[in-house]
């Protein structure tokens, strides 16, 4: 019988584990979508945003309000995406995410020749696929592939949206600067389908769909006499039993809170800080156009090497206090700037730009604290009630810059990254509360077989 189950479990081995792990594949096809996404969605934003305004005929605060209201969205969308995303896979949206967005930025060169089709094309449309199938779905894949290797995993996703930045954002400039926003609009939207969407095939739920197991860890073969009544038979037998809070369970933590104040702070910081970042290279320091296209790749550079390094420091350290201090030095790059001294411009951008991989162990931490069972659904909850946030920070910052000029603005949002360091460093690991009985109870996580 021994030598029955050695042989079923070296059958097992092999027919389910390929020489190369099809958790990269996810990983590779997710990086590439977000970076896509956020090389138009955040980086391109900014190259946008003078070009459209001049030709529309806006202030910078009614360029920010449009723009700023896609954010808007994510408070109704984030946790029915969610709900789908947990119910039936990441692929779907993912597809339908990316033709809209894909459609919109060709409707936004064609059409956006006024404020309200601006709004219409780039809100509704751009935005609204991205939101839709450009970070979430992709997010919580790779959340499931791995689990040992999450941060770095992680990590290189995040680097792959710096890296959107390092490619689009001056391939975008160069554009405008020769055949107008128009041009970048629909060459980019071209792009979307030609490229984005077919690699976004190579996309799968989870690895126990495929009788794998994470990290590409072997299966582990179960006696038919243990306790738990599993066969050898059983095509993920092994699995780790990884206790996952409910979604009531994880709301009644203070950590799910404190991570929700320090994540609503920093985006509202860095939302405004990314839209703004093109005009204020140009105000303050005296940059052209292209110049500060180019600049914007160089930040996201320095955003792709901290992706990979921060993702690596935090499966080595712990996460809440390798995000304190990269926030806390995110918030000393942004004081640099309040100084005004050209050459600090470029330490800023160094450091600041490093910081923007820290976003990756947001999405870590709520897989580490509280399981995978309701990821995408948690975090849903997590991006509605920090999208007015988020919303917030462009619309100020547009404002504070007809008003004051963008010394205000940086001077504003120096202190929002310096209260969002603090609570990351605060925010502790929960332990499992009691389940109540009105609600799901937490169970340990089980391969989906559909």
């Amino acid at each position: 019988m021994a030598i029955q189950e050695s042989s079923d479990s070296t059958l097992i081995e092999s027919s389910k584990r390929p020489k190369i792990f099809h958790g990269w594949y996810v990983l590779a096809a997710s990086c590439f979508v977000m970076g896509f996404s956020s090389g138009v969605n955040n980086y391109g934003a900014t190259v946008f945003f003078n070009p459209v305004s001049e030709a529309l005929g806006l202030s910078a605060f009614l360029t920010s309000a449009a723009i700023s209201l896609a954010r808007t969205e994510n408070f109704v969308l984030a946790p029915l995406i969610g709900y789908f995303i947990d119910k039936f896979g990441p692929r779907g949206p993912v597809l339908v995410g990316m033709t809209i967005m894909g459609l919109g930025l060709i409707m936004f060169g064609l059409f956006a020749n006024n404020l309200f089709m601006f709004i219409v094309t780039w809100t509704f449309m751009v935005s609204l696929g991205a939101n839709i199938g450009g970070f979430a779905p992709n997010w919580t894949a790779i959340n499931n592939w791995f689990d040992r290797k999450k941060g770095r995993a992680m990590g290189i996703g995040m680097t792959s949206q710096s890296m959107g930045g390092v490619v689009l954002a001056p391939v975008l400039a160069f554009i405008i600067s020769r055949w107008g926003w128009e041009t970048g609009a629909i060459v980019t939207g071209i792009a979307v389908f030609l490229l984005v969407i077919p690699i976004s095939r190579f996309i799968r739920t989870r690895p126990q769909d495929m009788g794998l197991l994470p990290d590409g860890d072997p299966p582990k073969p179960v006696s038919s006499a243990d306790s738990s009544g599993a066969t050898v038979s059983s095509a993920v037998a092994g699995i780790t039993q990884t206790v996952n809070f409910s979604i009531g369970q994880a709301r009644r933590t203070k950590a799910f809170w404190v991570l929700m104040g320090a994540l609503g702070l920093r985006q509202m910081g860095q939302a405004g800080m990314q839209l703004h970042m093109s005009p204020m290279l140009q105000e303050r320091y005296g940059f052209g156009a292209v110049e500060a296209g180019f600049l914007i790749g160089l930040l996201a550079v320095t955003g792709a090497i901290g992706g990979i390094s921060i993702g690596i420091i935090g499966d080595h350290f712990p996460r809440r206090r390798v995000m304190g201090i990269v926030v806390g030095l995110e918030a000393l790059s942004i004081f640099l700037v309040v100084l005004n001294v050209f050459w600090f411009v470029y330490i800023f951008l160094i450091l600041f730009g490093f910081g923007q991989g820290v976003h990756a162990l947001n999405r870590a931490m709520l897989g580490e604290y509280f399981g995978n069972s309701h990821y995408a659904r948690l975090w849903g909850i997590l991006s509605s009630a920090t999208t007015p946030l988020a919303a917030a920070g462009p619309i100020y910052a547009g404002w504070l810059a007809d008003a004051s000029g963008y010394g205000a603005v940086v001077f504003t949002f120096m202190f929002f990254y310096a209260f969002s360091a603090i609570l990351y460093w605060n925010c502790r690991k929960p332990t499992l509360p009691n389940a109540s009985s009105d609600e799901e109870p937490a169970l340990p996580e089980q391969p989906n077989a559909g």
